[in-house]
């Protein structure tokens, strides 16, 4: 017999080639696992017939394609077996062909659980902080044959080592370590398939990391300021996420008179109004970026005054 695949749920076609004109045909005849009572049947005028606890509405032969064949939509597991195709002619010896088909039954589509077990919803990994791991388990149920469960990093493959758990569950847990700024917004999928008839089934998570500041800077800070007269001195932060908070300080004490403008999704510009006094000679004024979800680390940098009488 030929070995043929099918997947549940949808079509396949068993060729049965009639190679003479119909008119010598005498019936077409289909039968499945040996038994002797077909299940399907088309006579000379033609009429069909189809068993009904077997295909019904779901077969028909088709004449009219070259070659001829049996059409069986809406594939059940249990379909699988062994076919038998049987042309009877009036006046030539008869034909026979044979199918061994396999229904293939997909997987579930997978799912994804957390370190802890707990599956994950929505689309998002994280946040995480650089320095972290990431611990996930693909999990996927049901499939005939067993699949495949592998997991894809951007398009790229990096585990491929799946586990038969319990039942028909297999999992696949990747842990890809200490994760860095470089990894922001990579794509981790999970995948499985057991054919290649159709596309694999996947499941996708997009990376989000709280990211620290990068740079910190007072722009042009004049070279003297007068005492008693009014400025305003600017600080820029890049490379925080979400935007870096911006504090001023002029020694230890918190300034209050700031604007702040988010420049972009990393970058934070921060305007300072003030007023020195001539007793503020040599202090330092400090500009200070954070990401107050990246606990414990800021970058700052300072500007010493230097305060003259008009």
């Amino acid at each position: 017999p030929y070995n043929v695949e099918g997947v549940e749920g949808r079509s396949i076609e068993l060729q049965c080639p009639i190679t003479v004109p119909l008119t010598e045909v005498s019936m077409v005849l289909w039968f499945k696992d040996g038994a002797g009572i077909p299940l399907y049947r088309m006579a000379r005028q033609p009429a069909h017939w189809s068993a009904p606890e077997v295909f019904g509405s779901r077969a028909k032969f088709n004449i009219d394609k070259s070659p001829a064949s049996l059409l069986i939509k809406d594939l059940k597991r249990h379909d699988q077996g062994l076919y038998r195709c049987r042309i009877d002619f009036r006046t030539i010896q008869t034909q026979t062909y044979r199918y061994n088909l396999t229904v293939i039954v997909l997987p579930e589509q997978p799912v994804v659980l957390d370190r802890w077990g707990r599956l994950m919803n929505g689309t998002k990994l994280g946040p995480k902080e650089e320095g972290d791991d990431v611990v996930i388990t693909c999990r996927v149920s049901g499939g005939r044959p067993q699949p495949s469960v592998r997991w894809l990093i951007n398009g790229v493959i990096v585990d491929d080592q799946y586990e038969h758990t319990s039942g028909d569950i297999i999992e696949n847990r990747l842990l890809w370590p200490t994760i860095q700024r470089s990894d922001l917004n990579s794509i981790f999928t999970c995948q499985t398939m057991n054919t290649r008839l159709v596309e694999a089934k996947e499941t996708s998570y997009v990376l989000d990391m709280h990211l620290k500041p990068l740079s910190v800077r007072v722009i042009d800070p004049p070279g003297s300021v007068v005492a008693d007269k009014r400025y305003e001195v600017s600080c820029e932060s890049s490379g925080s996420r979400p935007n870096a908070i911006i504090t001023w300080y002029k020694g230890k004490r918190q300034m209050r008179r700031t604007k702040d403008d988010i420049l972009s999704h990393n970058r934070t510009l921060s305007s300072l109004s003030f007023s020195p006094s001539t007793e503020d000679d040599g202090k330092l004024l400090t500009c200070r970026a954070e990401n107050p979800d990246v606990k414990g680390l800021f970058l700052e940098t300072t500007w010493k005054m230097n305060v003259v009488c008009e």
